[in-house]
């Protein structure tokens, strides 16, 4: 792109990197929380560093963490998170098959 480029240009630019919906619609405590927001999701710069096994480990165990301190810390919220990791486990093991 151009320096003389249009503000159109522009926007169109941005809107791959800045999502335009109000922060409530965007972001969720359990599926896109505020604080992973970037161009690589973490989750998969954890997956390609620890290979498939250490990666089978990492979501066990925060299954297993999650659901251990739900009462304690974050209720429900903490039960949700234990099944998003739960379904990455489920993910990641029907894709290895």
């Amino acid at each position: 792109m151009s320096i003389e480029a249009k503000p159109s240009d522009w926007d169109a630019v941005a809107s791959r990197y800045y999502d335009n919906r109000s922060p409530r619609e965007v972001y969720d405590n359990v599926e896109r929380p505020m604080h992973y927001d970037g161009y690589v999701e973490c989750i998969d710069y954890i997956r390609d560093r620890l290979g498939h096994e250490g990666f089978i480990a990492y979501c066990w165990g925060s299954v297993i963490k999650y659901q251990h301190r739900w009462k304690e810390k974050g209720g429900v919220e903490s039960l949700r998170k234990a099944g998003w990791f739960l379904d990455r486990l489920i993910k990641e093991e029907t894709n290895a098959e």
